[in-house]
């Protein structure tokens, strides 16, 4: 008896115990919650990660080569990162995994683009530290779509007119009309959607078709399907042929056969496009229940005092650092502005008046538009300086040159911004035109006791003017280029000293 009321004690005890380790440990746990959301709260940039544990071998394939790549870039770039389990609660913004976002006090980016690229990456946090996206959908019409859990893939059809041998009473555009209808019809998985309000975290793939007929009425359809983050370099290519007389069937094989190739890709562990969906039966979650309130405005430490320091009439421009906003930031307006790069180098010079007033100022900026231009991706870089765009082998600066400052009368001074209008002459691939802005012109002494003078503006141009094929995407932003300059200048005795 003795024995057994001594087991029942002691197994009393162990249960005892192990409740109270339970419940100590959902304290502990229910803490650290709780501090690393606040934690999250208090952190001035964070990158925020989103996977799905075990959800196939995409997620794996992304944990084991690119999340440690990220880490390691957060790391360099003074951020914050934190990965979550999108599959116990997500936003809705979140479609899919691998998902990259970035948040400081301006906002919040979805980055749109393959995690395979850590430069793109970077690129893609330089902007949005300083520009967050705009909040404007990617609003398609009569477009495919299809519905994979909460993630939509869209797929722009483009029929070429036939080349080769002209068919007998050949219409370039009823063709056209036609062939696409053919598509439509083959078509299993994708769903035509007459209006689609596509989220960031949305994929999009380019179906091309390049029919070639031969004297024998043979009609050789080639196939190139493109990403939406390489709309240059095929991701796939396929060629089948059939007689002219049953290109509607022809057409409707191709169909499928682009369809599959879509899905093969989206699954393959090793294409930069691939991607597990979110399902729609996982909870919406908002951002602050997640931990990841916007971080609040940072405040100013102050500069130190100006007195006694006597500003120069001559500046010359310096190249912006790794903290400091890209030196000219370009993008496409919302819902197009996944489209982004910088300027890493510039040359420029300003000369004030007399008693420092920027009326009657001069000066210019030049870019080197051959090194100094990048998107973060090289074979993106390469597509900007090629002849279909910037054509930089030929044209291989950019510049504008101030003409006129008009401040009234106001000269700069520390401790104040002074907001003038500048007009001048804008030269892009060997066009040039009359352009006007506005910017904000600030002296400061920076951390280091250094004299330096801020330039802080925005302009916009049409890529029409120059020739330059515009994005894929709706008017007009397709072919309006938006800058957002951020110069800063050091005094030219000191440059060339």
């Amino acid at each position: 008896m003795l024995v057994r009321a001594l087991e029942h004690w002691s197994e009393g005890v162990m249960r005892i115990k192990k409740i109270w380790w339970l419940y100590v440990n959902a304290v502990v746990c229910t803490a650290f919650l709780c501090f690393g959301a606040a934690q999250a709260n208090q952190e001035a940039e964070q990158l925020i990660v989103f996977v799905q544990p075990g959800a196939s071998s995409v997620d794996d394939a992304f944990k084991e080569f690119n999340l440690p790549l990220i880490k390691r870039l957060a790391t360099e770039m003074n951020l914050a990162i934190h990965v979550v389990d999108a599959a116990k609660g997500a936003p809705p913004e979140v479609d899919l995994t691998p998902l990259i976002v970035y948040q400081n006090h301006r906002g919040r980016s979805i980055y749109q683009g393959r995690t395979t690229t850590p430069d793109r990456i970077r690129n893609f946090i330089r902007t949005s530290r300083f520009v967050p996206q705009g909040d404007a959908f990617n609003q398609r019409q009569n477009i495919p779509i299809w519905q994979i859990g909460r993630t939509r893939l869209w797929a722009p059809l483009k029929v070429s007119g036939v080349t080769g041998i002209s068919p007998a009473n050949y219409d370039k555009q009823a063709f056209i009309d036609e062939a696409l209808e053919d598509i439509k019809k083959g078509l299993e998985k994708f769903k035509i959607q007459q209006i689609a309000k596509l989220g960031r975290a949305d994929r999009g793939f380019y179906m091309d078709f390049y029919p070639w007929l031969s004297q024998d009425q043979t009609l050789y359809l080639s196939l190139a399907l493109f990403s939406q983050f390489h709309c240059k370099a095929p991701i796939f290519k396929y060629k089948i042929t059939g007689n002219w007389d049953k290109r509607q069937g022809l057409f409707q094989q191709a169909a499928l056969i682009m369809e599959d190739a879509v899905r093969q890709h989206i699954t393959d562990a090793k294409s930069g496009d691939s991607f597990d969906p979110v399902k729609r039966d996982v909870p919406e979650v908002s951002w602050e229940k997640l931990g990841f309130k916007l971080p609040p405005t940072p405040k100013t430490s102050g500069a130190p005092a100006a007195a006694n320091i006597k500003l120069p009439l001559d500046w010359i421009l310096v190249n912006s650092g790794p903290a400091d906003p890209p030196m000219i930031q370009f993008r496409f307006p919302a819902p197009l502005d996944n489209y982004s790069g910088e300027v890493t180098v510039g040359r420029g010079e300003l000369t004030l008046s007399k008693d420092f007033h920027l009326d009657g100022a001069t000066g210019l900026i030049e870019i080197d538009t051959l090194s100094s231009i990048t998107m973060g991706d090289p074979i993106l870089d390469e597509a900007i300086r090629g002849s279909v765009m910037l054509y930089a082998k030929k044209f291989p600066t950019s510049k504008f040159i101030v003409e006129t400052i008009y401040a009234e009368g106001q000269p700069i001074a520390f401790g104040r911004l002074t907001p003038a209008g500048i007009k001048g002459i804008f030269t892009l691939k060997g066009k040039s035109f009359p352009m006007s802005s506005t910017a904000e012109f600030e002296p400061i002494i920076d951390e280091y006791g250094q004299v330096r003078l801020l330039i802080r503006g925005a302009f916009k141009i049409d890529l029409r003017v120059f020739n330059i094929a515009g994005a894929d995407g709706p008017e007009p932003a397709k072919h309006t280029l938006l800058f957002d300059v951020n110069f800063k200048l050091k005094p030219k005795e000191v440059a060339e000293s």
